[in-house]
């Protein structure tokens, strides 16, 4: 980012007054009698835009070519904020590379595949940046990963094979919320104009991005809960067991929208409260692992990498809230 310097006039006896750089003002098209707008940032400085900017020049079009990687290829184009993408293969598409990528496709909001040909596709993604909330799909997120644990939960309690399935497949839900929020905040970072109308600062886009992330691997935990509750192939573990591990869980469901709500509003007490309940959580995990230490090999081996995921959300948790107040979290000692 280039800078320029400018002596302060003072013009009227009364108003300070700068000179604006010549080159910017006609890269900007600005003329006598144009409108300026000016917002103060975080950091006590002054930034001033045309009031009719022009959004600045989006990644239209990207080419790549059929690869063993191509899912990855397409995320990755999806979230850097091209709007074309197309796929290319020297041969016809074999059946499995078209499922893999219409899968994909599937999981990326606003994404559609507008041609199809023997060895060429075109995706086209039509996502206004600026129609989507960042603070909305956020909420949605975490409330889909709270779901996931609630029954995740029942699913070991009532030993539902069909519950547990519908948790698995429920993280690609989570997913297609992450990459939009990703794709979002990088076209706000690319063009702080369209931040600024979502009224984001480079700083809170950052903690979005962040917490989004944890939402996201809080998700990929709870879907692996779900994965070994299919995959168990011997007998039940033991009710105290069981319900042990259901009431961890409930500690991790009462936190609710409270580490969301802490991150957007900067509320201390909700930082401090869903902290609390971290350590609660912790607090009641010495006995669960007590417990399970004294339980067959088999159970052992089911409860103890279900336990090490829910560990890991509710510490996901606890993390995202201390993004919104991170002074409120540190220990004094």
């Amino acid at each position: 980012m280039s800078e320029t310097k400018r002596q302060v006039q003072l013009t009227g006896g009364s108003s300070f007054a700068v000179t604006l750089p010549k080159s910017w003002a006609k890269r900007q098209g600005i003329r006598e009698g144009s409108s300026l707008i000016m917002r103060i940032t975080d950091d006590g400085g002054l930034l001033i835009y045309p009031e009719e900017r022009q959004p600045q020049k989006t990644f239209t079009e990207i080419r790549l070519e059929l690869g063993p990687n191509v899912g990855r290829d397409i995320v990755g184009a999806y979230l850097y904020g091209y709007n074309t993408i197309k796929i290319h293969s020297y041969t016809s598409f074999e059946e499995d590379e078209l499922v893999t990528i219409k899968r994909v496709v599937r999981g990326l909001v606003g994404a559609e595949i507008v041609e199809e040909a023997p060895n060429k596709i075109e995706i086209q993604v039509m996502l206004d940046p600026e129609a989507v909330t960042p603070e909305k799909v956020l909420r949605r997120q975490n409330s889909l990963v709270l779901g996931m644990v609630d029954d995740v939960a029942k699913a070991l309690m009532n030993n539902d094979v069909s519950l547990a399935k519908a948790v698995a497949q429920r993280d690609e839900e989570v997913d297609r919320h992450y990459f939009t929020l990703v794709r979002v905040i990088r076209s706000a970072i690319r063009d702080p104009e369209i931040g600024r109308r979502m009224r984001q600062t480079p700083l809170s886009l950052l903690d979005l991005r962040v917490a989004a992330k944890f939402l996201e691997d809080s998700g990929d935990q709870a879907a692996t809960i779900a994965r070994e509750i299919l995959g168990q192939k011997e007998g039940r573990p033991a009710d105290s067991l069981v319900e042990e591990f259901c009431g961890l869980a409930s500690i991790v469901i009462e936190m609710g929208p409270e580490p969301i709500e802490a991150l957007l509003t900067g509320d201390a007490a909700l930082t401090l409260h869903a902290l609390s309940l971290r350590r609660k959580f912790q607090e009641r995990s010495s006995q669960f692992r007590r417990m399970l230490s004294q339980a067959p090999l088999q159970a052992q081996l089911f409860l103890i990498h279900s336990y090490a995921c829910l560990d890991r959300i509710c510490e996901n948790m606890a993390d995202i809230a201390e993004l919104g107040a991170p002074i409120a979290g540190r220990s004094t000692n």
